[in-house]
């Protein structure tokens, strides 16, 4: 209800459902929405769109096309339709602004160009179908532009297979932190106001693979998948360093770069199996030591490897100044790719079982190998936008034990 010169003015939304009023209530600063066609992706963010400008906060939605923004914009004016007829709410048709107040600001931008969002702020931002959007959307403009008084962000999109959109999702996943981050998943047939016909309707004549994408909402493997055979090698058991007493107990380490993260993955060298892993971020370096240093303790590592190009000389030399048995391994165009192939021939042989875990096995899904145009040679690297340290982790504790630690690849 809104105040409207003698009487009240009432806005009917559309009532959400359980997984939508989930997502709406729910703390995270940063939601991402993981849906298929038709599943109220747009519906849950013009009605959150609607409850922040009533509450005074400057909302800000992007969308790809102008198909996805219409929606929107159509959906906000016919639920405000009341308070717009009265001036209670202000509308600017070319500009696709509604106002409320001195602060209170819906606005409405299109574009799949970065560039859009420039020059903008924002309390509320919502990136609509921004699988499709450049990753620098988000990394470059729209993260900077909430910075100033932490304002929220909504991420919503159908896949288009493992893309930046997917790292996004996996980093809600796997939040394990404040909380900052969230993810949600939910297909078109979650949508109990999708009826059968319509369903129907949206179906028809699609492959099985769109309809995995498009309905399921589904991650399908990317164009140039790396890693196969991963769900057959998922089979680690829970462990405990009792079990491997006398065994050699490698690791592989990759460390944090500014807004990555440090992945450690441990493998029994005897038994061929992973142990134990660990994976954080924004996390001080001498504390990221001492972390190594105690998962090391625990399970009696006898060979580390790490990445020299993240970790450093200086660190390198820290930690073997407390009596790690650490090595370094410099990742370069001519070293990597062995590196990585030798992972992804143990995954096909089914060479070593390794633990499961969606934010690492969702990283070996979405790595990709292109061919360089210049070169020839193959590139290996994670999508625009995602990550790859736990990878390159288990990559290098599988190069520790897969070969004599004495052996010429360390440096």
């Amino acid at each position: 209800m809104i105040a409207g010169g003698q009487s009240e003015l009432e806005i009917i939304t559309p009532e959400m459902y359980p997984k939508q009023t989930e997502i709406a209530e729910h703390p995270a600063k940063r939601k991402v929405v993981c849906a298929g066609r038709r599943a109220g992706k747009t519906t849950l963010a013009a009605v959150m769109a609607i409850d922040h400008m009533l509450d005074g906060r400057r909302v800000l939605l992007a969308s790809t096309t102008q198909e996805q923004s219409d929606a929107f914009w159509d959906k906000a004016k016919a639920w405000l339709a009341p308070v717009i007829e009265a001036g209670i709410v202000g509308k600017n048709e070319a500009r696709r602004i509604l106002t409320f107040g001195t602060t209170g600001r819906i606005r409405v931008k299109t574009g799949r160009d970065a560039d859009v969002l420039r020059g903008d702020f924002a309390d509320f931002l919502v990136l609509d179908e921004c699988a499709l959007l450049d990753p620098k959307a988000w990394d470059e403009v729209a993260a900077p532009m909430l910075a100033d008084n932490d304002g929220d962000a909504m991420f919503i999109s159908t896949p288009r297979r493992r893309n930046w959109f997917h790292g996004l999702y996996l980093r809600g996943v796997g939040d394990t932190g404040d909380g900052r981050w969230h993810s949600w998943h939910f297909t078109s047939h979650d949508n109990p106001h999708l009826s059968a016909p319509a369903l129907a309707e949206i179906t028809h004549d699609m492959t099985s693979e769109a309809y995995r994408q498009e309905i399921m909402a589904e991650f399908l493997e990317g164009e140039g998948a790396v890693f196969r055979n991963i769900a057959a090698c998922l089979t680690a058991p829970e462990t405990t360093p009792a079990e491997h007493a006398g065994h050699h107990i490698v690791a592989g380490c990759d460390w944090a770069r500014q807004a990555d993260y440090s992945a450690f993955s441990l493998v029994c060298r005897d038994c061929r199996v992973e142990v134990a892993r660990d994976r954080f971020n924004q996390i001080d370096y001498h504390v990221q030591v001492a972390r190594l240093k105690a998962l090391c303790d625990k399970w009696t590592v006898a060979t580390i490897l790490a990445e020299t190009n993240s970790i450093g000389t200086p660190v390198l030399e820290m930690l073997q100044r407390l009596g790690l048995p650490v090595r370094g391994f410099e990742t370069t165009a001519s070293s990597k790719p062995p590196l990585i192939e030798s992972l992804a021939l143990a995954f096909e042989r089914e060479e070593c079982r390794w633990q499961a875990d969606p934010v690492w096995t969702g990283e070996l899904e979405a790595y990709e190998r292109k061919v360089s145009a210049t070169t020839g040679r193959s590139q290996y690297s994670a999508p625009e936008g995602g990550h790859d340290d736990t990878v390159m982790a288990r990559a290098l504790a599988w190069q520790a034990c897969d070969r004599s630690p004495t052996g010429g690849i360390f440096v």
